[in-house]
């Protein structure tokens, strides 16, 4: 449950005016007090800030389903879970992570976006060389271009990983 302000505050005063009369009474200075107060009141405020930013994280149940679980508890559950995934790779070319060499992974992980586009389209979606070069506005042998220079570097960045 959140701090109740309202009510928290009105305790807070009723008791300091109690404190400050006592103190009054004792003799203490006016500054003094103040000072007592200020750090009291510090100290009241940082409470209010902990509980109102403080979850109870409640052990869930056999009987629980994972959907009554706290929203804590769910960040919790995400933060230990194992992916699947041996290698996390950009959303855009997560087909790149089904691709079991190794090497050929490592080349591909190394390709500049502009590139990584260019092969989804070509060798993942099956777009051609023509397709491509409109929806990039440029020519057919620019697309041509750029994908033998893709394939060569993944031909030797394998070669070169293997000596």
């Amino acid at each position: 449950m959140g701090f109740n302000y309202g009510l928290e505050k009105k305790n807070f005063d009723s008791q300091w005016a109690v404190t400050r009369k006592q103190y009054e009474d004792a003799g203490i200075s006016s500054e003094a007090i103040q000072t007592m107060y200020d750090y009291d009141w510090s100290v009241f405020n940082a409470t209010r800030a902990y509980q109102n930013h403080t979850q109870e994280i409640a052990a869930p149940s056999f009987e629980q389903s994972e959907e009554a679980y706290s929203p804590l508890m769910n960040k919790y559950q995400e933060a230990i879970s194992v992916t699947e995934h041996y290698r996390e790779t950009k959303s855009r070319f997560t087909w790149i992570g089904e691709i079991e060499d190794e090497r050929l992974l490592s080349a591909l992980e190394n390709l500049k976006d502009e590139d990584l586009e260019i092969i989804t389209l070509y060798a993942y979606e099956g777009y051609d060389i023509t397709e491509i070069s409109k929806a990039y506005g440029v020519s057919r042998p620019t697309i041509s271009i750029k994908i033998k220079r893709i394939t060569n570097f993944l031909k030797n960045f394998n070669f070169n990983a293997t000596n």
